[in-house]
């Protein structure tokens, strides 16, 4: 299974949605801490505020109605009672007030929080110094004599102080747990946070993304030797400038080749000329083996020209590219070969269909069995086509080629004479032209020998989905 996404989009919003969460799981989480002090702590200010009140009230009222002022006074986590006596020690205050505290907490609907909250904090209480402290700085109106102690790490706190009847006021503060830190309103939160987040970051990719694509699409049909427009310049200005770039590049390698290929038939057609002359020259050699050396030196020569002239006149026709069914154009060529008394054999293939310059990679195919046959006597053809590559295999029953003379056979005019008879004809253009060919279409033309004898050219050219590449065009 893969979990890492292939797109822009999908890549953007895998990294900035883990992000986003523990942003907002650390804000919420710190803002939750803030809150919950802020509040303990104007809660504790108003323990002590309501305290002091307290006393007074008692100084200033019946000694009838103290009971009914304390039970008044109490509420959920603060607790007030009268005793004769000091506690001995802030520690046996703070074990009475935990009893009475308890006594105050009812038991919650969903469980035992509050009171497991309780339980917690007075364990950990009984580590707190055996002695008073001072009360927190602030005009709460208590006496000077007042003893304070802590009764929890929440702002839990105890006061004790002497009234004027001879009587200590006791109260005890400490707030229970409810509810969970995860609400309802901050869930929604994070997620229209995430959906907005991923809806703007999918829109942001796409429109980088989109650019990216077009100049992906124009660069493998630029490799497979098609004409292709110029990319539409649009996107941030890195992308933009990218494909400023590619449109550049694309005009001056047209301009490059279509200057070679014209100069190449220049050079072609103009031999023409010296090569007649030489002609009508060498009929005035009297030495008639002299002679006929000269006139065959002259027709290597003229075929040579022939030949790259004609090659390049096919380059500079600009061929547009086509779909077509390359097994059956192969057979095509197979079956033609034969008529005209040549041994080929095609192995039956599936329909292969492959965007293409039919004209051109015919010539390729042609050269190649004709190669086959007229070095081998017998030419094998047959077609294999995978996901990533086209493959139209050619193999004959000849000498084959010496493995270190390989790539040196593909060099233009270069005829291999331990391999190659010249008596055979040909110009030594057939390799050459057959590799410019499949390299112009993003492919090659590789030769090998043959384990039982013989040669083997592979013409590889890449494959495309056709039907994404007219929708991607259209």
């Amino acid at each position: 299974m893969r979990l890492w996404p292939r797109s822009l989009a999908g890549q953007l919003i895998a990294v900035l949605l883990p992000v986003l969460a523990i942003a907002q799981i650390t804000g919420f989480v710190i803002s939750v801490d803030e809150r919950v002090r802020a509040i303990r702590l104007a809660a504790r200010d108003e323990f002590l505020t309501r305290t002091g009140s307290v006393a007074r009230l008692l100084q200033s009222t019946p000694a009838a109605d103290h009971k009914e002022i304390i039970n008044g006074m109490t509420s959920v986590g603060v607790r007030f009672w009268l005793s004769d006596q000091p506690p001995s020690s802030a520690q046996a205050f703070r074990e009475e007030a935990w009893d009475r505290l308890f006594a105050t907490v009812p038991v919650s609907p969903t469980g035992e929080a509050p009171l497991g909250t309780f339980a917690r904090n007075r364990e950990a209480s009984l580590l707190l110094s055996d002695d008073w402290i001072a009360p927190p700085p602030g005009d709460r109106k208590l006496p000077p004599d007042a003893h304070f102690t802590e009764l929890d790490s929440r702002y839990g706190a105890g006061v004790v102080l002497k009234t004027i009847n001879g009587l200590w006021l006791n109260g005890a503060f400490a707030k229970p747990y409810y509810g969970q830190i995860w609400q309802t309103q901050s869930i929604v939160s994070i997620s229209l946070t995430a959906v907005l987040l991923s809806g703007l970051t999918f829109l942001i990719a796409r429109r980088i993304a989109r650019p990216m694509r077009q100049l992906a699409i124009a660069a493998e049909a630029l490799g497979r030797g098609e004409e292709v427009k110029r990319i539409p310049e649009e996107g941030p200005d890195d992308i933009r400038s990218m494909a400023l770039a590619f449109n550049v590049m694309q005009e001056r390698l047209q301009r490059f080749v279509s200057d070679r290929t014209a100069m190449l038939a220049a050079i072609g057609h103009d031999l023409r000329t010296p090569i007649t002359s030489l002609r009508l020259r060498a009929e005035f050699i009297k030495d008639c083996d002299e002679r006929e050396k000269f006139l065959a030196t002259l027709d290597d020569m003229q075929t040579m020209s022939e030949a790259t002239l004609s090659f390049a006149r096919e380059q500079a026709i600009g061929e547009p590219t086509r779909l077509v069914d390359v097994a059956a154009l192969t057979e095509s060529i197979c079956e033609d070969l034969t008529e005209l008394g040549r041994q080929v054999v095609f192995a039956e293939a599936g329909r292969t269909p492959h965007r293409c310059r039919p004209a051109s990679l015919n010539r390729a195919i042609r050269n190649l069995i004709e190669n086959a046959v007229r070095y081998g006597e017998r030419a094998y053809v047959s077609t294999r086509s995978t996901d990533k590559v086209l493959q139209i295999i050619i193999e004959d029953d000849g000498p084959g080629i010496p493995a270190g003379q390989i790539e040196h056979a593909f060099k233009p005019f270069v005829r291999l004479e331990s391999s190659r008879s010249r008596e055979t004809g040909g110009s030594g253009l057939g390799l050459a032209i057959a590799r410019t060919i499949a390299r112009s279409h993003g492919g090659d033309v590789t030769l090998s020998n043959r384990l039982e004898g013989g040669l083997r050219a592979v013409i590889e050219l890449p494959t495309a989905d056709p039907s994404r590449h007219d929708r991607d065009r259209a």
